[in-house]
């Protein structure tokens, strides 16, 4: 019972930073090393307070890990490939620029999307958005390729294909027989042989392929993510968080960055319902 408690007690000392933490650390280590069962013992008595524990040591890590890698970003900020036939939303000289990496399918990216096209739509000498994509299945992809396809012919037409896809992302994904993505290109009336001669262009898969090995790069897993003059904000966060983000990466600070810049985020959208 005695070293059971001075297990108890040495946690707790350590998780608070104790001057003499070491000294606890010593005591600890000889504790277990005599009597391994104390800490099952330990587990098993205390295993919610156990676990309530762990769960904010592993939280408050990842908020390093986060913070970490704002700030590296912060002061040597990502490259994205940025060229003239890719859809850009917003001006061309503004301040922010804005790198989309999304997927049709993703439930997180509709709602990612829509703020940060309103964004660029009612502040367009702030921001410019250029869409990329990162499909993680085979129906995503074929999107993906259309709204290029389309891009290639009428970049208005091919935004619009962007916002109606957005909308109607789970018809989509429910559908077996394409319907519903004919009735988005009849509605956006678009030539049918123009559009399926672009599908078929090398520069379409060229885009898809450099969008993934850019990711790939980059090390992004998830959808959305932004890239905002080359920091990276990972997930959906509402437009005012995001708008909060966006002026910490124009003034250069730190504050605050790691829980503003963490979103909602999805690596295998389909599955979510």
């Amino acid at each position: 019972m005695l070293k059971r408690i001075m297990l108890i007690l040495s946690v707790i000392v350590l998780l608070s930073g104790c001057a003499n933490k070491q000294k606890f650390k010593d005591q600890l280590r000889e504790a277990i090393r005599e009597d391994p069962q104390i800490v099952l013992d330990a587990l098993n008595e205390n295993s919610v307070a156990m676990l309530d524990i762990l769960d904010k040591g592993i939280k408050e890590r990842e908020k390093e890990q986060r913070l970490s890698k704002f700030e590296a970003e912060m002061q040597n900020p990502l490259q994205p490939k940025i060229t003239a036939g890719r859809v850009m939303l917003g001006n061309v000289d503004a301040p922010v620029t804005i790198v989309e990496y999304s997927d049709f399918l993703c439930p997180y990216c509709s709602k990612g999307a829509g703020v940060v096209s309103k964004l660029a739509i009612e502040q367009p000498e702030k921001y410019r958005i250029i869409f990329k994509h990162l499909p993680l299945h085979k129906k995503s992809r074929e999107l993906a390729i259309f709204f290029e396809a389309l891009a290639r012919l009428d970049m208005q037409k091919a935004y619009r294909f962007h916002n109606l896809a957005f909308e109607r992302q789970r018809a989509l994904y429910e559908d077996k027989s394409g319907v519903v993505l004919n009735s988005i290109l009849e509605e956006i009336n678009i030539d049918r042989a123009q559009l399926q001669k672009s599908v078929n262009s090398a520069q379409v898969r060229e885009y898809l392929m450099d969008d993934s090995q850019e990711a790939g790069k980059f090390k992004i897993k998830g959808t959305p993510t932004f890239l905002v003059n080359g920091v990276a904000i990972n997930g959906y966060v509402p437009a005012e968080r995001f708008e909060e983000t966006v002026d910490l990466i124009l003034e250069k600070t730190n504050t605050s960055a790691a829980d503003a810049q963490e979103g909602e985020i999805c690596e295998d959208c389909l599955n979510q319902k």
